[in-house]
């Protein structure tokens, strides 16, 4: 499902609703999972948390949101990739990918 003007490269986080109804305890909907994981993605793009990073590194940050968002506990989880990312030589711009976790943290207020 698309958005009208959310960022192309959040879609990815439109599509975790499924992922997050077939988790193990799971006792929500999952077209209320798709109206939660549409919020989240509104906010990530009304925070430009994508806006310092290439195509190359936003792919690997959404990637890294999309599964931080199918934790126990994605606050946690978006910080430790927060930290990896500063090391993580595959990252054209590995400051800019740790701000954007932690972005995406604070837009998500987690």
């Amino acid at each position: 499902m698309a958005m009208p003007d959310l960022d192309p490269r959040l879609t990815p986080i439109l599509e975790l609703a499924a992922a997050a109804a077939a988790r193990p305890g799971i006792e929500v909907d999952e077209a209320t999972l798709r109206e939660i994981f549409e919020e989240a993605a509104m906010l990530l793009d009304l925070g430009n948390v994508l806006d310092e990073l290439d195509d190359h590194d936003s792919g690997n940050v959404v990637a890294g949101l999309c599964a931080d968002l199918l934790t126990d506990d994605p606050a946690d989880s978006i910080r430790a990739h927060a930290e990896v990312a500063m090391s993580d030589a595959s990252l054209h711009d590995p400051e800019a990918a740790a701000v954007a976790y932690r972005m995406a943290a604070h837009a998500l207020r987690l």
